[in-house]
């Protein structure tokens, strides 16, 4: 039975708590971090302790931006169980100060495909399938 025949199959995040799927159109996804109420230090993924100031109980949930730019890509031509090779991986700088690892998508797996400093906007999509045939859901980026 594929996923499409089965009405059981749903979507589940990959890690809770890393991102919002939105539940209308009228949303955007984000992903979810923490910012230092002492030093403004902003972390993805969130965190209890600001790396900064060694503080506890100083962090709070913020919602992230949901664009960024590339700061570096690669072509990974080998893919771990349950995903598809070529994909690109790469390093996004989000403005409140973040740099997320995450796959590229919207775009060939090819290097000309990319540019440093492109522009890039978060998306959630489909990573791969459980063993339940459930999409494994994840953040993603898509140039812009």
């Amino acid at each position: 039975m594929t996923v499409k025949e089965d009405k059981d199959a749903k979507q589940k995040p990959f890690a809770e708590g890393l991102f919002y799927q939105p539940t209308s159109s009228s949303e955007k996804p984000h992903l979810i971090g923490s910012k230092c109420s002492v030093c403004g230090y902003v972390s993805f993924p969130k965190t209890t302790v600001c790396p900064i100031c060694i503080k506890e109980g100083t962090m709070n949930e913020v919602a992230l931006g949901t664009k960024g730019k590339i700061n570096s890509f690669t072509i990974a031509r080998v893919a771990p169980q349950g995903f598809e090779a070529p994909y690109i991986a790469a390093s996004v700088d989000l403005p409140e100060g973040p740099r997320v690892f995450a796959m590229i998508t919207g775009c060939e797996p090819l290097e000309e495909a990319l540019e440093i400093g492109t522009e890039a906007e978060l998306v959630i999509e489909k990573l791969r399938e459980d063993e339940e045939g459930n999409e494994v859901i994840g953040y993603k980026f898509r140039p812009v």
